[in-house]
C-alpha cells in the first residue's frame, strides 16, 4: 500500500504588515494591539511594540520592514525583514513566579527563619539569574525556528522582567552581562532584557546598552473606552 504524499496546507501566519515609514509603524503598531488574537500572544504582541518602540526612538530601526507573527509552534513569535535579510525574535517572560522557585533552590528549600537571610537576594541579583536560565531553555528550542523558517539567517532573543521596577539599570546590566557567558550554549543573535521601562539591548554584544522608553507615549497604546473600530493616530502625542 502507498503511503499518501498529502502534507496539511499550513495556516496562514496570524499577522504581516509591510511598514514603510513611521507613521505606518505606529498605525502597524495599532493594529498589532486590536488583532483578533490569544491572551499568549497579546503578551508577546505588548512586548514587540514595546521593543520597537524603543528601538524606534533611539533610531535603532531601519525602514522598511515586514512584520510576522506567527503562530504557536511555527517558527519564533515573529518573524522581522529588513535590509539585512529575515531574522527571528522570540519573547519569554523573567516572572515573579520564578523567582519563587529559584529562591527555594537557592536556599535547598531549608525553612528562613531569620529576614537577614534574603538580604543577599537583591532584584538585580534574582533577575540576572533568572535570565540566564530562560536563555539556557531557550537555547534548546531555536532549531525548531530555523527548522520553521528556513530562510531565517538569525534569531534575538526578548526576555521580559515584570516583577521588580526600582532596579539599578547598571548593576543589573553588569550582572546580566557576568552571567550570560557562563552558558555553554548561546545561539540567539541578540538577547535584551525588558523591565519596567528600561530596555536592557544586545546584552551579549559589544553593541550592549540600557536604553529608556520615551517619556511621551502614543495616543492609541493608552486603553481608553471604546478604542476599537476608531482611525488609527498617526505619530506621538
Amino acid at each position: 500500500m502507498r503511503l499518501s504524499s498529502f502534507r496539511p496546507k499550513r495556516k496562514p501566519p496570524l499577522f504581516f504588515r509591510t511598514v514603510y515609514d513611521e507613521a505606518a509603524l505606529d498605525s502597524c503598531f495599532y493594529d498589532l494591539i486590536h488583532a483578533p488574537v490569544s491572551e499568549q500572544d497579546k503578551i508577546e504582541v505588548g512586548c514587540l511594540i514595546q521593543y520597537f518602540m524603543i528601538l524606534k526612538s533611539n533610531r535603532l530601526i531601519d525602514l522598511p520592514i515586514d512584520i510576522t507573527k506567527h503562530r504557536q509552534g511555527e517558527g519564533p513569535d515573529f518573524t522581522i525583514c529588513d535590509n539585512t535579510g529575515l531574522y527571528g525574535v522570540e519573547m519569554t517572560k523573567v516572572t515573579t513566579q520564578d523567582y519563587q522557585v529559584w529562591l527555594k533552590r537557592r536556599k535547598n528549600y531549608r525553612p528562613i527563619h531569620d529576614m537577614s537571610e534574603f538580604m543577599e537576594n537583591r532584584p538585580e541579583q534574582r533577575v540576572a539569574a533568572l535570565s540566564a536560565l530562560r536563555v539556557m531553555r531557550k537555547n534548546f528550542k531555536i532549531e525548531n525556528y530555523y527548522a520553521s523558517v528556513p530562510d531565517m539567517s538569525a534569531c534575538d532573543l526578548v526576555l521580559e522582567e515584570d516583577g521588580d521596577t526600582a532596579m539599578n539599570e547598571h548593576v543589573l546590566m553588569a550582572l546580566v552581562q557576568a552571567e550570560l557567558p557562563k552558558l555553554r550554549n548561546q545561539r540567539f543573535r541578540r538577547i535584551s532584557l525588558l523591565s519596567g521601562s528600561v530596555l536592557y539591548y544586545a546584552i551579549n554584544t559589544p553593541e550592549a546598552q540600557v536604553l529608556y522608553a520615551p517619556e511621551v507615549r502614543p495616543v492609541w497604546l493608552k486603553p481608553m473606552r471604546g478604542m476599537v473600530g476608531l482611525t488609527p493616530p498617526v505619530g506621538w502625542h
